[in-house]
This record gives C-alpha cells, sequence and structure tokens, in this order.
C-alpha cells in the first residue's frame, strides 16, 4: 500500500495546480492515526511550512488552516438532512 499526500488548488486562470508528498511506510500509522483524530474531533488542522538550514529551524510566513471531512459520510449526512 502506498500513500501520498495530495494538496490542490487552481490558478487565477482556472487551471488546475497538484503537489503530491509520497509518505513512507514508516509513517503510514502515525498518518492514519493523526487524521482518525482530526475528523473525530472536528478540529481544525494548523498548516505551516518550517525552513530548516545550518541546523537553525524556523517557521515561514506561511500559515493556514482547514477542516478535514470524509466526503462519504459528509454525502450521507446531507442526504439524511433532505428527507
Amino acid at each position: 500500500m502506498k500513500f501520498r499526500l495530495v494538496f490542490e488548488t487552481t490558478t487565477k486562470n482556472g487551471k488546475k495546480v497538484l503537489l503530491k508528498f509520497k509518505v513512507p511506510p514508516s509513517k503510514h500509522l502515525g498518518l492514519i492515526n493523526f487524521l482518525k483524530i482530526a475528523m473525530e474531533h472536528g478540529e481544525e488542522v494548523n498548516f505551516a511550512v518550517e525552513k530548516i538550514s545550518e541546523d537553525k529551524k524556523e517557521f515561514s510566513k506561511i500559515k493556514g488552516k482547514f477542516l478535514l471531512t470524509d466526503e462519504e459520510v459528509k454525502s450521507e449526512t446531507e442526504e439524511i438532512k433532505k428527507k
């Protein structure tokens, strides 16, 4: 089994842009647990870019927040609300 994190956005012209990161097998369980926790609690996930150079770590000014959802569960919930 392989896992990849896929980030997707669109440009001003409406063109899709994808960025994919492979998740090594040694990190699969950690990723699965993180996703479960984030979805079960419905909390926002913080996103930041960490710069590492010459034994020095710092966060860049690029930051964001987003919610994780399960599309299958979301569509079933919407169908129930319609009834």
